[in-house]
């Protein structure tokens, strides 16, 4: 499973962070019996290119 956001920090996920304003129960139950990647980068400022390649597997 992947899940694509837009705009959401690592410290917005209250498994990351206690102090979190928003209980992210979900995604923290995912984040604990899955696997975890916390570094990403985009090569573009925007998130059209970004859902480009994550749907067909080509830089934009």
């Amino acid at each position: 499973m992947l899940i694509l956001t837009n705009d959401l920090g690592i410290d917005d996920v209250s498994n990351y962070n206690a102090k979190s304003k928003i209980q992210t129960s979900d995604i923290d139950s995912l984040a604990k019996n899955g696997i975890s990647f916390t570094n990403g980068h985009s090569n573009s400022a925007v998130c059209t290119p970004t859902r480009y390649e994550v749907l067909t597997g080509r830089y934009a």
